[in-house]
């Protein structure tokens, strides 16, 4: 059938899957590519019709393709069709069918061509089946999911955003969100969009939108950016989107239920710690008053009572009361200096010592400075009593990457693991007539300045109270 030497040396090497036969399709010869294309051996193939190893939903197309071809109307013909592999799975090409003439006889024969584009069709069903996926997960979440431009303005915007903001999604695209952030919550975002990175390219934002009908919400945003591999370059922004307005009502109910809990706690302790001293005043008056006269010997101790009641009630006051925070720029080493220079003379006397290891390098931080100073007057007060003679207490400054760490260590006794956690709770106290309420107010002072206070002790080698705070008070 093939006379040409190295028009069949062409055909039998090829590794593109190949076909030639008579124009009536009485004769069909299959290369070896077209056999590993197929699953079947060259003689499985002569006993199968080429309708047979086609997808039923293809067939129908062999014969439009190689009737155009024999007609005359193209010289060549090209489509995508599906064959049925002898496995059963589906295999997909570009068939190209056209008509050769043999130079000897001149007969002519129809050469079919397959390009296996198998793979390239699945991974494209795959991205198409994830797409939609996406698509679906975008379109009915209950959180608004967005695409932006580098300059942040939207490109992409769910259908969410109707439910959450009343808007519509179309008349979204283009603008720019930060026309719709509330003005006192841009210049924070904007300070913490100077911190994104290629390797810090995730995080989390709090802040007011305002609504279509002029209202404002609370949104919490997750926002990454996507950048070049290559050149480094922003390439697009992506942000997830969902209403907080109803968790933080919520969160702010809770919060004054807690409160008013506590309170009640706080009141019961206080009128437990109260009636303590007062049993020995009320006895003492009571002895008084039956024999008619005052023994000098117990007006100190009446008098050393009543001072432990006024305390008592001094330190729930100044929890009770609310705290306002004067914020100014602070020199925490001047700070620190000013505070022991307070209570080293009381801890010399008592053959103690503090030492302050400043750091000029130290910068400014925002912050109220007299409670600061009462923070660290609680805690430094709370090392000299753990110390006996001869111990000491050591304060260091540390700088950090977004704020400052004060470290006050002592060699006293340590506290029991078991204690470390009730520590800040109201009348729990290591120390014999402590009411705990110094340390309750510290961890309420930090927390008003955004830092944290962590007290890490092991009994019988000191404690160490780190107290960190932030730069500015956001």
């Amino acid at each position: 059938m093939l006379h040409s030497s190295l028009f069949k040396e062409v055909f039998f090497q090829s590794r593109i899957p190949q076909l030639i036969g008579r124009s009536d399709l009485s004769f069909i010869q299959y290369n070896p590519a077209f056999c590993e294309f197929t699953g079947y051996t060259v003689e499985e193939l002569a006993s199968l019709s080429m309708a047979s190893i086609s997808h039923p939903e293809d067939q129908c197309l062999d014969d439009m393709l190689f009737s155009e071809v024999l007609q005359g109307e193209r010289n060549e013909y090209q489509l995508e069709k599906r064959y049925i592999h002898k496995s059963g799975s589906i295999k997909t090409g570009i068939l190209t069918v056209s008509r050769v003439c043999d130079s000897y006889t001149g007969e002519e024969f129809l050469l079919g061509q397959i390009l296996d584009i198998t793979e390239k069709r699945q991974l494209e069903n795959v991205m198409m089946q994830r797409e939609n996926i996406y698509r679906l997960l975008a379109e009915h979440s209950s959180d608004m999911i967005i695409l932006h431009d580098v300059d942040f303005s939207f490109l992409y915007i769910s259908p969410s955003v109707k439910s959450v903001l009343g808007y519509e999604p179309e008349d979204m695209i283009g603008k720019n969100p930060f026309h719709i952030i509330h003005p006192e919550d841009v210049k924070a975002i904007f300070l913490q969009l100077r911190e994104l990175s290629s390797e810090n390219n995730s995080m989390l934002f709090t802040y007011r939108c305002q609504k279509k009908d002029g209202t404002y919400i609370w949104l919490e945003s997750t926002v990454k950016v996507l950048y070049h591999p290559k050149t480094g370059e922003l390439r697009e922004i992506v942000s997830v989107s969902r209403d907080i307005q109803i968790r933080l009502e919520t969160q702010e109910k809770v919060r004054k239920s807690e409160k008013l809990a506590v309170v009640g706690q706080m009141a019961a302790a206080v009128a437990h710690e109260i009636r303590n001293p007062l049993t020995p005043i009320k006895g003492f008056l009571q002895l008084f008053n039956s024999e008619k006269k005052l023994n000098p010997e117990y007006l100190p101790i009446i008098l050393d009572e009543l001072q432990r009641v006024e305390g008592i009630i001094s330190e729930f006051l100044s929890i009770a009361k609310p705290h306002s925070t004067k914020t100014a720029y602070i020199d925490v080493n001047n700070l620190l200096e000013q505070v022991i220079k307070l209570m080293q003379t009381e801890a010399l006397m008592k053959n103690k010592n503090i030492y302050l290891y400043t750091n000029p390098e130290i910068p400014m931080i925002q912050g109220d400075p007299h409670s600061l100073k009462q923070v660290f007057v609680n805690v430094i007060q709370n090392a000299l009593d753990a110390i006996g003679e001869r111990g000491q207490v050591e304060v260091r400054i540390i700088v950090e990457q977004a704020g400052i760490l004060i470290e006050i260590t002592d060699n006293g006794c340590g506290i029991p693991k078991e204690r470390l956690s009730k520590l800040g709770e109201p009348f729990y106290s290591t120390k014999e007539k402590g009411t705990g309420l110094g340390l309750m107010t510290s961890f309420r002072i930090i927390e008003s300045h955004n830092g944290r206070i962590t007290i890490d002790s092991e009994p019988g080698a000191g404690t160490n109270v780190s107290i960190w705070l932030p730069f500015s008070i956001k």
